[in-house]
């Protein structure tokens, strides 16, 4: 190619006959790609030497080949689009697109690490005051059992609440997955699994064992390893269906506000008794 048109297109061992055709010849021990450097600077001093070599070469055998592969393949792909659209089949399997939006979902959470750490902070902020308003709960009806229920109440509803984070990268992407999802990248199916496996698990599995380990013992529940990770299961899923949740209202609002709700729905005088609070409040 030279001044922008193409004067040859075809295999290295063909270019010195071609060329040879044109009146070009090839000294003796000459590199051909020497040789065809030679040839575009000999016909760029030459007046419309360029030209010349760019009209032999449209009216070429190799021209006509190459066009001719070029309209085959075109019209091959035309005609596998179309079969694809008929049968409505995606051009990509469904594990390499969850392979390739996880990589991408995995990332963006390594971006933003600020977000990982606030809640493991908030993990150990809940379980330290869990433990310390339900320090030690009492075996007994009253008020072991008002106790009791306030703890689960109060446990289950700050794992809900806590999961409220997983709203802002939603909507931060909404306009991005809406855009990709009718281009035709992915599936929704895909862009939901990918968040689920690189997004929501990792998010949720660590602070769901920080705040078990604290607020299960201080609590004084049942001192069982079967029933400790019974209770890291039930906080777990908790915090899995808060995300879904989030995901949920994400989906269907374009605005992100920040509420505290489980300040708001603790109240001690509901979720356990005032003779029973650790002295320090």
């Amino acid at each position: 190619m030279s001044k922008g048109k193409s004067v040859y297109h075809g295999s290295t061992e063909n270019i010195i006959p071609y060329f040879k055709e044109l009146g070009y010849e090839c000294e003796e021990h000459d590199n051909p790609a020497d040789f065809a450097l030679d040839v575009l600077i000999t016909a760029s001093q030459k007046h419309d030497g360029i030209n010349i070599l760019h009209t032999a070469y449209v009216n070429s055998e190799m021209h006509t080949n190459i066009n001719n592969l070029f309209t085959e393949a075109t019209c091959d792909d035309r005609r596998e689009r179309h079969r694809r659209r008929e049968q409505g089949a995606p051009a990509r399997t469904f594990m390499m697109e969850i392979f390739y939006v996880s990589q991408r979902t995995l990332k963006n959470a390594i971006r933003n690490p600020a977000l990982f750490l606030s809640q493991i902070v908030v993990a150990i902020v809940l379980g330290l005051l869990v433990g310390l308003v339900f320090n030690n709960m009492e075996n007994s009806v009253d008020p072991g059992v008002q106790n009791r229920l306030g703890a689960i109440f109060f446990i289950i509803v700050s794992q809900i609440f806590s999961t409220v984070t997983a709203l802002e990268p939603f909507l931060k992407e909404r306009a991005l997955f809406i855009h990709e999802n009718v281009s035709g990248y992915y599936r929704i199916t895909t862009f939901f699994i990918a968040k689920l496996l690189c997004d929501v698990l990792p998010m949720r599995i660590i602070p769901s064992i920080i705040f078990s380990l604290i607020a299960y013992f201080m609590t004084g529940l049942q001192q069982s390893g079967g029933q400790f990770f019974v209770f890291l299961l039930t906080i777990f899923m908790a915090s899995v269906f808060g995300s879904a949740t989030c995901f949920f209202i994400s989906a269907i609002i374009d605005m992100f506000g920040k509420f505290i709700y489980s300040m708001q729905l603790f109240n001690p005088n509901l979720s356990i008794q005032s003779a029973s609070l650790c002295k320090i409040l």
